[in-house]
């Protein structure tokens, strides 16, 4: 099929797992030759690294999107659409989700949702129009995503698709070393090391995560621990560390943009989640980097374990089953090589970003398709 040109819309403000997902998304359809503009929150991160495209197929517009009923921002997005001969309007977040779909219904344009986190939705009127009359395709980034999505009133399950989040393997692969970051921490060779790498925020679990570190400590008394990541509740954790007495033995690295170095250099990633997540990027990455994944029982999780044959599940919430699956993963190798083995196998087969994009692609063309019909 021809080259296409897609406008992704992102009205989220923070940096995670989903504005990574719009980015990562735009720059390989760019190398896959198509046209991307991406209309994002203005003075966002994802602005901020989307300045960084230099790319003559790539337009780049910041725009204030602070609420669905703006008739500005409205008419300026129409406005950018009339006028650039678009084949597909991707929305990601609930704001730009009104607008460009209203756009996209507006001037004929096929819209394509993604729905990235596993929160409920509310079984109310405007949901029903934003998820079942508005977009022709909704993607999800798991199963269980998909099947929130599908009890939605009025939605047609047969437009729901799941497409995972995949990994890039040029950043993470078996070639790179975490000796560096071993000795940035002061972890020997033989110490163990565990880390969890994401967005600090209250459903991201790093209060449990930090309650189960001295229940490690009592078994491994060596063990250092590095919290990797940045967000809303950095502070609190940092206080948090200190009043516990554990700033010998817990680093908080902050935001770094040399995962896959820590990756590779940690024992075990975990994963502490109660709430919110679709598909967690950081658990395709620990595969790639054949890490050993302790994560909890929530969302697409499960699935994407393999019901416990390619990681460790925990129960949400629960600082001992944390510190009981570290231990596990910790105390028996052959246990954690298996984990390790399954995981990779299955990320090289299914969570590489190629798949990811041959799919999304494959619906972009569907859609397009259809709606000239």
């Amino acid at each position: 099929m021809k080259s296409l040109h897609i406008l992704h819309t992102e009205a989220a403000a923070g940096w995670g797992g989903q504005e990574i997902r719009v980015l990562q998304e735009t720059l390989l359809l760019l190398e896959r030759g198509h046209r991307v503009s991406l209309v994002c929150q203005a003075d966002s991160p994802l602005e901020g690294r989307a300045r960084s495209i230099s790319h003559s197929q790539f337009h780049l517009v910041p725009t204030s999107m602070k609420s669905a009923l703006s008739p500005g921002i409205f008419m300026a997005l129409y406005r950018y659409v009339s006028e650039n001969n678009l084949d597909v309007i991707h929305t990601h977040s609930s704001v730009d989700s009104w607008l460009g779909g209203l756009v996209g219904k507006v001037s004929g344009i096929p819209v394509v949702r993604t729905r990235h986190v596993s929160l409920p939705v509310k079984d109310f009127f405007p949901n029903h129009l934003l998820y079942s009359h508005i977009p022709r395709r909704i993607l999800t980034s798991g199963s269980m995503v998909s099947d929130i999505v599908k009890r939605i009133r009025y939605v047609d399950s047969g437009n729901v698709v799941s497409i995972p989040a995949g990994v890039d393997l040029r950043r993470f692969n078996s070639d790179i070393a975490g000796e560096k970051i071993r000795k940035e921490l002061k972890v020997n060779p033989d110490q163990i090391l565990i880390g969890k790498i994401g967005v600090i925020r209250g459903w991201k679990g790093h209060n449990y995560f930090l309650q189960a570190i001295p229940l490690i400590l009592k078994k491994i008394p060596d063990a250092k621990f590095v919290i990797v990541g940045d967000g809303p509740g950095f502070e609190e954790i940092r206080s948090k560390v200190k009043k516990a007495g554990l700033e010998g033995k817990v680093a908080l690295l902050g935001h770094r943009e040399d995962i896959p170095e820590i990756m590779v250099a940690l024992d075990v990633q975990v994963l502490a989640s109660f709430a919110g997540e679709g598909t967690p990027q950081v658990i395709p990455q620990a595969f790639a980097m054949n890490t050993p994944v302790v994560a909890t029982k929530v969302a697409s999780i499960p699935e994407l374990l393999g019901n416990g044959e390619r990681g460790i599940l925990i129960e949400p919430k629960n600082a001992l089953s944390l510190a009981e699956g570290v231990l596990k993963v910790i105390k028996n190798p052959e246990i954690a090589n298996r984990l390790v083995k399954n995981a990779n196998s299955f990320c090289l087969k299914e969570l590489t970003v190629d798949k990811m994009m041959d799919k999304t692609i494959a619906i972009y063309e569907e859609v397009v398709s259809s709606s000239k019909k």
